[in-house]
């Protein structure tokens, strides 16, 4: 049986109109960004890089529909999305924030058996067909030895494989990762990499928000920075993802190599960056 998550080949579009956010959500909350526009299609995988309280985060919640707007829209498949139900609207996008908790004992199958069968109204009682996806998504992450295994009994970064896990058995085209490297040891690293660029290739969406510099070059075709002091830039990987602004951004002096056909971030110790 097809399931209106299952199939990404139809694609998926993403589009943020002058959209501006508040800290915290609020009202009198300082603005996080001038207006923002970007548009994400099928096949393309964009990351969200700036310093810490930029909103990275809020931004993607916005786009998850899990944060209040301030201005602008956010509509996916052009459907506000205020007017997604939200059955439907999890069949389209999943969001993985940067926190989670675990209120109650699971194992790591379970959790996972959750992610891919509760509460979606197309999704039936899983049957042989999500038993085998699960166990080769918990294979391909390397959490099969831990299938059984209490959730709150995990490493940081073992957790963190079964947050990627579960979204990714949402079987929605568009993934909202917040920080999904955090805890991720550099094979693992490699290896969500490899997850993402297969899901980008097979006709979903990613948007990511990473601080690894160079991980974020070996994931992007395009890239949000956000500065932290209300600016905003976004486009293709190349012109966006560079020394010079990485340097303005985070204030600290980075320089830039080409290593093996990729360029390499480097901060440079004992340098400012450039200011303003």
């Amino acid at each position: 049986m097809s399931r209106p998550g299952d199939d990404r080949s139809a694609g998926v579009e993403l589009e943020v109109a002058s959209l501006r956010l508040h800290a915290g959500g609020l009202a009198g909350g300082r603005d996080l960004f001038g207006e923002l526009d970007v548009r994400v299609g099928s096949g393309e995988r964009w990351v969200v890089i700036g310093p810490n309280g930029a909103g990275k985060s809020s931004l993607l919640a916005a786009i998850a529909g899990v944060f209040p707007l301030a201005s602008g829209q956010v509509r996916i498949d052009g459907r506000p999305l205020a007017a997604w139900p939200a059955a439907e609207l999890a069949g389209r996008r999943a969001w993985s924030p940067q926190f989670w908790s675990d209120p109650f004992p699971a194992t790591v199958r379970e959790t996972a058996v959750l992610a891919r069968d509760r509460g979606f109204a197309w999704r039936v009682a899983a049957g042989d067909d999500d038993a085998a996806t699960i166990d080769r998504l918990l294979t391909r992450l390397d959490l099969d030895r831990l299938a059984g295994i209490d959730v709150q009994a995990l490493s940081g970064g073992e957790r963190q494989r079964v947050a990627i896990a579960t979204v990714l058995l949402q079987d929605a085209p568009l993934l909202l990762l917040d920080e999904p490297a955090s805890h991720l040891d550099p094979a693992h690293q490699r290896l969500l990499l490899g997850l993402l660029v297969d899901h980008a290739r097979q006709g979903g969406a990613v948007l990511a928000s990473l601080h690894d510099l160079n991980l974020a070059w070996d994931l992007a075709d395009h890239c949000i920075v956000l500065d932290g002091k209300g600016g905003a830039v976004a486009g293709e990987r190349d012109s966006v993802l560079t020394a010079e602004r990485m340097s303005r951004v985070f204030d600290v002096a980075i320089e830039s190599v080409e290593l093996h056909g990729a360029r390499r971030f480097v901060v440079v110790a004992g340098e400012e960056g450039g200011g303003g």
